[in-house]
């Protein structure tokens, strides 16, 4: 497996309008969230979880002129992360709206912003170096321009660690860019819902079969089972369940993010399967918090897992 002592997340923040809830409401009702914020979300998840772990990132997709461009780009330079693209002006950063139920599941309305103006320009003008990792969302192969843009592009990628993680509209996805995409595709990440809308198999260890055999040749597969930690396989053939741990979570929105960014960064130090288990670890510790964005740091991993070994 291939690996990076950079990561390029080539993807979208938006602003996460958070609110928590005992239940969904009733439709037309209207029900008193118990908390809400407003929090950077999306790509930023990987950003911060990839940074807190000790990873230098750099964003690559685009970050609007208005409110919410102003936070996202203070969240971002307070972390020391930089920013390939220029702002868009006239254009503010989209948002979405998340329910956020008593078991910790999210609800989403996405309204997309500036950062869906992805093209190729902005594509061409990145200075990604052959050891660089290149982090894509299944959100920009869904819009255009980024869709068309990111499938003429991704040969450039041939020589990088390559993660797509397609997101929950992995569905709306043209199979024909996804089968372009997945060509230059190192490590692809979904969770137990999005393979089952890839293959129609509820069973992790079905739908991870069935993902190989599409993807295989080319692309390791992990399918995040949540409670179950993640189930794997690369080309070697060989389906493996990674453990994780046990939690009482309070907010799954982002884990998958926290997962993904945890993997690449530990994959630099330690195997590809102990950098699965331990993105297990960090994943399932950020769901223990309100905010999709805390993952653990490195020192509080490294604690963790000497704790796990007393």
């Amino acid at each position: 497996m291939k690996k990076a002592d950079r990561l390029w997340v080539i993807s979208n923040i938006i602003m996460d309008i958070l609110t928590f809830v005992d239940h969904f409401p009733e439709r037309s009702a209207d029900i008193l969230a118990k908390d809400g914020h407003a929090t950077p979300g999306g790509a930023f998840n990987v950003i911060a979880a990839a940074t807190k772990l000790g990873m230098k990132t750099i964003y690559g997709g685009l970050v609007g002129t208005g409110p919410f461009g102003d936070v996202i780009m203070q969240r971002l330079e307070a972390m020391g992360v930089t920013i390939a693209n220029n702002r868009i002006p006239g254009h503010d950063t989209g948002f979405d709206v998340a329910i956020v139920e008593k078991n910790g599941e999210p609800t989403f309305i996405t309204a997309l912003g500036s950062e869906s103006r992805l093209d190729m320009a902005h594509l061409a003008d990145l200075a990604i170096r052959a050891e660089d990792a290149v982090y894509l969302s299944g959100y920009n192969l869904i819009i255009q321009p980024s869709a068309s843009a990111l499938r003429t592009w991704v040969p450039f990628l041939r020589d990088n660690l390559v993660l797509l993680d397609p997101g929950p509209l992995v569905g709306d996805i043209d199979p024909t860019v996804l089968a372009r995409v997945m060509h230059y595709t190192d490590i692809f990440s979904v969770n137990q819902r999005e393979a089952f809308l890839l293959t129609g198999w509820d069973d992790p260890l079905e739908s991870l079969t069935a993902l190989h055999n599409r993807f295989g040749d080319t692309t390791a597969i992990i399918v995040r089972s949540g409670a179950q930690g993640s189930w794997i396989m690369d080309n070697l053939n060989r389906p493996l369940n990674v453990p994780t741990i046990a939690v009482k979570p309070v907010n799954t929105m982002g884990a998958g993010d926290v997962h993904t960014a945890a993997l690449v960064a530990r994959m630099q130090d330690v195997p590809w399967e102990q950098a699965v288990f331990e993105a297990n670890i960090c994943a399932s510790l950020a769901t223990e918090r309100e905010d999709p964005a805390d993952s653990p740091t490195l020192a509080e991993l490294h604690e963790f897992l000497r704790g796990m070994r007393r």
